[in-house]
């Protein structure tokens, strides 16, 4: 049976016009039995994107600081919101509720972070 399986995996990758990704993994406290899983880059790609913390920055036009952390986050590849708190009140009203007193303000997941720093913001977000 896994021989046959293994067989069929190896068919669809070279077969097929989607490239495929072929992960093994094993169960059982011996590693005794394994599975084979079979994704497109795309079911990739959605997996990766939603095991990260949700990322939400509260930025203004005119902030340096805040460019410079969507830069960063945009590097990295990690998907974030940005609210201008001048131009929403919604979003006003969530940053002095977290305590906002400067900008940016990011929160990830449950955790704020206060001002430019971003191996906090990357650390949190998770996204390995």
């Amino acid at each position: 049976m896994r021989l046959s399986i293994m067989g069929a995996a190896l068919l669809l990758i070279f077969v097929g016009t989607v490239p495929v990704q072929a992960d093994v993994f094993s169960a059982g406290l011996n590693g005794s039995s394994s599975r084979i899983l079979l994704a497109d880059a795309s079911l990739k790609k959605l997996v990766v994107s939603q095991s990260c913390s949700s990322v939400e920055m509260f930025v203004t036009s005119w902030c340096g600081y805040c460019k410079m952390m969507e830069r960063v986050l945009d590097k990295k590849g990690i998907p974030y919101t940005t609210y201008d708190i001048e131009k929403d009140d919604t979003a006003a009203r969530t940053y002095r509720k977290l305590g906002g007193r400067g900008v940016p303000l990011v929160r990830v997941g449950s955790k704020v972070v206060y001002g430019y720093d971003p191996d906090s913001v990357i650390s949190y977000a998770d996204c390995n």
